[in-house]
């Protein structure tokens, strides 16, 4: 899925490097975010 420059994402939550739950909507609490995705680390 490609995203545009812009785009609202819609909410989710997932787990950080050390495996913490973190959701969109608590990130944004504190405002703006940039959201990165690497692919092939594990």
């Amino acid at each position: 899925m490609k995203l545009n420059i812009g785009y609202i994402a819609p909410e989710f939550a997932a787990s950080d490097y050390s495996g913490t739950k973190i959701s969109l909507a608590d990130l944004i609490k504190n405002g703006p975010i940039i959201l990165v995705f690497l692919r092939g680390f594990s």
